[in-house]
């Protein structure tokens, strides 16, 4: 299978970067004035840069590189969960801080904000696996959300969780295969209804409840991780069509997302063609995720050297966008080149500052492990 030698070497911190850059693209164009204070331009880049969605290729990544870094720590469980706990949560406790010193300086934390129970239940959440939660004392804050791309965050530690389970499962050759591709096809069907009733029909902030609630549980988005671990379950038989075969894989993807959302997406007459057609784009866009990391294998380390900032990017652009908002400063289109600057000047200082101290510890998490399973 040689993914073992293969994953040593690959360009997925690149990947991830640029998967943030497109998040925070996103989010400072498409949900602040910027959009409509431009020309027509604008709006043409940014649909041309939705093709490439961000997060769903984070789900890709996580599906195929968590399942591994499990196998390798099945025998030490506490292990793995604490791996998955360094890369997470340092940083992020890190960046609710920075949040409620913001909160404090816009006067949003207030005695009787900072009494509520809401305000207790928003500070559970941040700290444990409810991120999305945002108090409605809050909602006159920027955007409207503290840090709305936090979302993912409860999504991948829900995925984290359950790949333990899924691991099981998929040792039992029949029965697992079965059970994994009926729970792949329900979430895929369940991605699409959440979809077209948040975003198609009502708008997400007008969806019931239900659907909200639903949209950041594991259940719409486990496809997404699924194809991940399937393009690693079988890498050694797809190797040859993937490695130093990206410009091909890019090409194809191009091409067939283009025409989904650009053709059928508009055309009423073809409409029903649009929801089954996300299956096809998305296997593309993994396959070409997973093409880009094991083509030129040594860009990403040549580039980056091994520094990762694209976590750090990812959880505090919110917090900057909605801080310009504030200020009346995000109108412009310099202000998105300042959210870059600023996210990826707090990108740096999250991965030197904490990230990369917190993984440091991983080895002694490992020795700890090992002293235990020789004492049992």
């Amino acid at each position: 299978m040689h993914l073992e030698t293969t994953s040593r070497s690959n360009n997925f911190d690149l990947i991830r970067l640029l998967a943030a850059a497109q998040v925070v693209f996103v989010h400072a164009v498409g949900h602040t004035p910027v959009l409509t204070s431009h020309p027509p331009w604008l709006r043409s880049l940014l649909d041309v840069v939705i093709l490439f969605p961000g997060v769903a290729v984070f789900f890709v990544i996580s599906g195929f590189l968590i399942p591994r870094s499990y196998e390798r720590l099945e025998d030490r469980p506490r292990a793995y969960f604490m791996h998955r706990a360094l890369r997470i949560y340092p940083a992020l406790i890190v960046c609710l801080l920075v949040s409620l010193a913001v909160l404090g300086v816009f006067g949003f934390l207030g005695p009787a904000v900072i009494g509520s129970p809401e305000f207790m239940a928003w500070l559970f959440g941040q700290l444990t696996c409810g991120q999305f939660y945002n108090p409605a004392f809050f909602r006159d804050f920027g955007v409207g959300v503290v840090n709305g791309a936090l979302w993912t965050i409860s999504v991948e530690l829900q995925f984290y969780a359950v790949v333990p389970l899924l691991h099981v499962i998929s040792r039992r050759t029949r029965l697992g295969g079965l059970l994994l591709a009926s729970s792949f096809l329900a979430s895929f069907v369940t991605f699409c209804y959440v979809d077209m009733v948040s975003n198609k029909t009502l708008g997400f902030h007008e969806a019931p409840m239900a659907v909200k609630l639903l949209f950041v549980t594991i259940i719409p988005h486990w496809w997404m991780f699924g194809l991940g671990m399937l393009l690693r379950r079988h890498y050694g038989r797809l190797r040859g069509m993937l490695e130093g075969k990206f410009i091909h894989h890019l090409a194809a993807y191009t091409c067939f997302a283009a025409a989904r959302q650009f053709l059928i997406g508009r055309d009423a007459s073809w409409f029903g063609w649009f929801y089954p057609g996300y299956l096809p784009e998305r296997v593309l866009l993994a396959t070409m995720t997973t093409s880009a990391a094991f083509t030129m294998r040594d860009l990403s380390g040549r580039l980056l050297r091994g520094v990762d900032i694209s976590y750090g990017i990812y959880i505090y652009h919110f917090i900057i966008i909605n801080v310009l908002l504030e200020l009346g400063w995000m109108s412009t289109l310099p202000a998105v080149a300042a959210v870059f600057l600023l996210s990826s000047a707090a990108g740096a200082l999250s991965w030197f500052g904490i990230e990369k101290r917190a993984l440091a510890l991983k080895p002694r998490v490992d020795g700890a492990g090992l002293r235990e399973a020789a004492c049992r």
